[in-house]
C-alpha cells in the first residue's frame, strides 16, 4: 500500500531500539501489515489519516535488543502515546491499567514485541501516536548493572550469562544475588584473566569478560558489546517478512 507513513512516536521507539543494540537483528520487524492483517482490524493497518499506528521488533538478547526488559520497560514507562504492547503471550494496555494479562491471539508473539499507540479501535487509532516524547531506552532507562544483595530480573538475566558461559551458579537463574552467584561471576572473570579479586559486582568490565568468555566456548568471535542491555542466553532466529502481529 502507498501513501502511508509510521506513527512519529514509532519512529522515536525504534531509533532508541537501535541506538541500544546497533547489532541487532531486524528478521522479525514490521510495520505496514500484511494481507492477512488487511482483512481485519489491525493498527499495522493505516488509520484515516494514513498513519500505521504499530511497530513489531524483534526479540535479539544477544545483541542487545532483549524484548523482555524492553516490554517491561514500555510497560512501566507508560510513554504518553503507548496503547498496549504484546509480548511472550502476554499483554498489557492502558485500558487495563498496564497490568499484564494473558494474550489469546495466533501469534504468541515469542519472536517479536508489538507495540501499538494511539488511542481508539485497531486500524483506526487517534490521539497522541505522532507525540515525540522519548521513551527512555536510550537515556538511562535500563540498568544492565548489579551486585551482591540485589535481587530481580536484571540479576536473573546475568545468572542466566553466567549459565551460558559454563559458569552456573547454585540455584540457577534464581534472580537472587547471593554469594553462590559472587562465586560463580569470579570464577568466570578468573577464566578469562581478570585481576579482579571478588564477584559482588556485575560491573560493564565484568559483562565484557562474559561475553568474551561465551564467544571463545562457541569458538566464534564476540558481538559488538550493546551499551545498555543484557543479553540472556537466548537466540532467535524468523523468517523475514512483513508484520505478523
Amino acid at each position: 500500500m502507498s501513501g502511508w507513513r509510521l506513527a512519529r512516536s514509532l519512529e522515536v521507539l525504534r531509533a532508541e531500539v537501535n541506538t541500544i543494540a546497533p547489532g541487532r537483528s531486524k528478521v522479525s520487524d514490521g510495520t505496514i501489515g500484511d494481507a492477512a492483517h488487511r482483512g481485519g482490524a489491525s493498527d499495522h493497518n493505516p488509520n484515516a489519516a494514513g498513519v500505521v499506528c504499530a511497530i513489531d521488533l524483534t526479540h535479539d538478547p544477544a545483541h542487545g535488543a532483549d524484548m523482555h526488559r524492553i516490554a517491561e520497560h514500555i510497560r512501566t514507562r507508560r510513554h504518553v502515546a503507548a496503547k498496549y504492547v504484546i509480548w511472550n503471550r502476554r499483554i498489557a494496555s492502558a485500558s487495563s491499567g498496564w497490568a499484564w494479562r494473558t494474550y489469546t491471539g495466533s501469534n504468541p508473539h515469542t519472536k517479536h514485541m508489538h507495540v501499538s499507540v494511539g488511542t481508539g479501535p485497531d486500524g483506526k487509532s487517534t490521539g497522541p501516536y505522532d507525540d515525540t516524547s522519548p521513551w527512555g531506552l536510550s537515556t538511562g532507562g535500563i540498568d544492565m548493572f548489579c551486585k551482591l544483595g540485589d535481587k530481580g530480573p536484571v540479576v536473573e538475566a546475568m545468572q542466566r550469562l553466567l549459565m551460558v558461559a559454563g559458569h552456573p551458579p547454585e540455584g540457577g537463574a534464581d534472580g537472587d544475588y547471593g554469594p553462590a552467584t559472587s562465586r560463580a561471576l569470579l570464577a568466570a572473570r578468573q577464566e578469562v584473566g581478570t585481576t579482579a579479586t571478588s564477584g559482588d559486582t556485575y560491573s560493564p568490565a565484568a559483562y565484557a569478560q562474559l561475553f568474551q568468555l561465551i564467544a571463545r566456548r562457541q569458538s566464534t568471535p564476540p558481538a559488538p558489546l550493546p551499551t545498555r542491555l543484557l543479553i540472556t542466553g537466548e537466540v532467535t532466529a524468523t523468517i523475514p517478512g512483513q508484520a505478523r502481529a
